[in-house]
């Protein structure tokens, strides 16, 4: 397992690698993500469907205003994962390699804790949203 301050010497670095623009969207853009990204990490484009959906330009994460209390959790996330993806990792794996990392982080940080609680009743109800529009298609 990784050292606590391996990972936040690694993440650190990452924005300054990435050049990439924090930006805070307004709830009601955003409203279906927490947070998505369109950057170049290892010189490859690392993009999600979220970000082509919402055009965010180039060298940009999107954060909804809704988390922003939560900004430096969903940022590392947001940078640890497309790292993981430009290793070779797919979407979902890589995905998993940023919990992880957050867990080894964050397992006893009390508003960490609660934003995954909050999180988790907002990736269910776009999961839900989501599977509706599928079929009505």
């Amino acid at each position: 397992m990784k050292s606590v301050e391996n990972l936040h010497e690694e993440t650190e670095k990452l924005p300054s690698e990435y050049l990439c623009k924090i930006i805070y969207a307004p709830h009601g853009v955003s409203d279906d993500y927490n947070a998505t990204y369109n950057i170049v990490c290892e010189n490859e484009l690392i993009t999600t469907n979220a970000a082509s959906e919402l055009c965010i330009p180039l060298r940009e994460i999107w954060i909804c205003e809704k988390w922003k209390p939560y900004t430096k959790y969903v940022i590392f996330h947001e940078l640890k994962e497309p790292y993981y993806r430009a290793k070779g990792f797919e979407r979902d794996e890589a995905h998993e390699r940023a919990r992880k990392d957050e867990f080894t982080l964050w397992k006893d940080d009390s508003l960490w804790l609660k934003m995954n609680r909050d999180t988790e009743g907002m990736n269910g109800k776009t999961a839900e949203k989501k599977m509706k529009l599928k079929f009505l298609k």
